[in-house]
């Protein structure tokens, strides 16, 4: 009953999220979970029957004791499920997966993030509802159960059915199968929703922190790997004759990267996203070049700004920022060209750096100079999680004009994050969430604007080459599932006077991620950089375009990946599929690939697990 009336919750709450084709699906998720819901069931009950009994084993004397450690287990366990379950309803909306070891970690490590996210009327009614539903279990355990679990005359006879509830309790667990049982036993759909519905959240949680101290690649492709699919999966393109991206002058370039915030494709006219939400970003797409089909391997800030700067792509349950000795080995633009050219090197964000060790890991990337939310002041401070947009790009030209050149900065926006509280124009007045991400959406935009027309009149603006791309993507404006390609579909435009005149205004169509930046990068400025070795797992985007045109029959080897704790995103210019971790199938948007791409696709995450393990 506690599972079902949490599952009624998470399914009412989210119907967005219901099928568009068989609403009506997701009511079946109530008779599919029951699996796991009896095997949670298990793990709970399983304390309290072997306290139950080693009273009957010790005796009527112990049974005040034993009643005593059973009564207070469970009323330690009522809040905690409570919070667990009830917390699985937020987090499936905002991260469209369900309450997970990632999770955890950010409310144990970065609880004020947790918090600076939530509205005033939003933490209140938490703490009201949970309070409630807490009480009235409490209440309901004291009505039906009572404190006293020896009511009734017991003797040690009773142990001989010992063996029977524990062989129960053990069926109920493992299940009835020669397996034992996992979340597949659940799935009964292809719409992802209606199987996350019949999950319970608790197995779930249970089975994401176990997994997480494992020092095993779970991602393993089912297959031998060849030395040649390795090669060919891993060619970063390095060698391949290709367009340059800037002109030669024979000095050093500047770097500036606008890391943004959600900035989905979703909301980019060219990239089919909803007109006239930004009108800047448009302008800069006109007079720069566009990689159209770019895409955010990860979902969290953490994972792109790795990404971004390191070019190393997202995993799907775990990030290498968290593990310091990992992340730390990572090669890094700012930290190359700082170490190889004299780069100056800044990060300013209007947010905390000790998010998700931000700090820890910038630092070892050799940046100069890193200003987080408590280098503005408390009137500039201005929103819940910082300073906004506005802000931060202000900052970020005054701090570059101090600089001396050449230098590699990055500003990364954090306005169009929930709660969504940065004093906007309101432009769209329905007063829904889509709306608010719009109206948020374009104070960003405008913010970057204004950046951009004041760098122009500064001495460095010339010299200098702009990085504007998403940190991830977005489920809204739309409200789509972050496992569908269109939510992770993100904008990435290089812009520069120093631009290739016949590169303005065009597009790069190969599929790629933004982890394929420092490649293509730091060979328009360092051509001599042993790029492959730096980074291994970017890919020149330039070198890309000549080799595919080059090789028009070869379009099963341009894709572009992402991935979160459901499943493997790929994306090619022949379809776009989706591999779901759990139920180990394939979803298709568009004509289904072929058996040889789905096997490349899952062998390229073996390897990159691999490698992250080895690291």
């Amino acid at each position: 009953m506690f599972f079902a009336t949490f599952r009624l919750w998470f399914v009412l709450w989210l119907s967005k999220e219901w099928s568009a084709e068989q609403p009506a699906s997701v009511w079946n998720s109530f008779y599919y979970a029951l699996p796991l819901d009896w095997s949670m069931a298990g793990y709970f009950l399983a304390v309290p029957v072997i306290l139950w009994y080693l009273g009957v084993l010790f005796g009527s004397k112990t049974f005040p004791f034993f009643s005593k450690a059973i009564y207070f287990f469970n009323i330690l366990l009522i809040p905690v499920a409570v919070l667990a379950f009830g917390a699985n309803v937020f987090i499936y909306e905002e991260w469209h997966t369900l309450l997970n070891q990632r999770a955890i970690v950010y409310v144990t490590e970065t609880p004020d993030v947790l918090v600076n996210s939530m509205t005033l009327p939003f933490k209140i009614g938490a703490v009201v509802l949970s309070s409630a539903i807490i009480g009235l279990y409490v209440y309901g355990y004291h009505q039906f159960v009572t404190t006293n679990a020896f009511p009734r005359p017991v003797s040690r006879w009773y142990l001989l059915s010992f063996p029977l509830v524990l062989g129960l309790l053990v069926v109920a667990i493992r299940g009835t199968g020669v397996m034992p049982i996992n979340e597949s036993a659940v799935y009964y759909s292809t719409h992802s929703f209606n199987n996350h519905a019949a999950t319970n959240t608790g197995w779930h949680l249970a089975h994401s922190m176990l997994e997480k101290r494992t020092t095993t690649n779970q991602y393993t492709s089912g297959a031998p790997i060849s030395p040649e699919q390795k090669q060919w999966l891993l060619n970063t393109y390095t060698q391949e004759p290709a367009r340059p991206l800037l002109d030669s002058t024979g000095q050093p370039v500047n770097v500036v990267v606008v890391l943004m915030e959600s900035m989905t494709a979703q909301v980019i006219e060219e990239l089919g996203g909803e007109p006239g939400v930004c009108p800047n970003i448009s302008r800069l797409i006109r007079e720069g070049l566009l990689m159209s089909n770019c895409y955010g391997s990860g979902y969290r800030t953490d994972q792109g700004l790795v990404s971004v700067l390191a070019g190393y792509p997202a995993q799907p349950d775990q990030s290498v920022i968290f593990h310091v000795e990992k992340g730390e080995k990572l090669q890094s633009l700012p930290r190359y060209l700082k170490e190889k050219h004299g780069y100056s090197t800044l990060f300013v964000h209007g947010s905390e750096l000790t998010f998700a060790n931000f700090r820890v890991w910038l630092s070892h990337q050799k940046t100069d100079l890193i200003l987080g939310k408590e280098a503005f002041s408390a009137e500039e401070r201005n929103i819940r999680w910082g300073a906004d947009d506005q802000r931060i790009m202000e900052r970020t030209l005054k701090e570059i004009n101090a600089l001396q050149p050449p230098f590699f900065a990055t500003a990364l926006t954090v306005s169009l994050h929930a709660p969504f509280d940065s004093p906007v124009q309101v432009r769209w007045t329905d007063g829904s969430p889509r709306a608010a991400f719009l109206n948020h959406a374009a104070h960003a935009d405008a913010a970057i604007g204004t950046f951009m027309t004041q760098a122009a009149q500064q001495p460095w603006y010339n010299n200098t080459l702009f990085i504007l791309v998403a940190d991830h993507g977005a489920s809204l404006p739309s409200g789509r599932g972050m496992d569908e390609p269109v939510t992770r579909h993100v904008p990435l435009v290089f812009f520069s006077p120093r631009l290739r005149p016949e590169l303005r205004g065009t597009r790069n169509a190969v599929f790629s991620g933004h982890h394929d930046i420092p490649a293509t990068v730091l060979r328009a400025l360092d051509p001599q950089a042993p790029v492959a070795e730096l980074f291994p797992w970017s890919r020149d985007m330039m070198a890309m375009e000549a080799w595919f045109k080059a090789h028009p029959g070869e379009k099963e080897r341009n894709f572009a990946y992402y991935t979160n704790e459901n499943g493997l995103g790929w994306v090619t210019p022949a379809g776009q599929g989706f591999y779901h971790f759990v139920d180990k199938s394939w979803y298709f948007k568009g004509p289904p690939f072929s058996d040889g791409v789905k096997a490349d696709a899952r062998a390229w995450l073996h390897l990159l697990y691999d490698d992250f393990l080895g690291l």
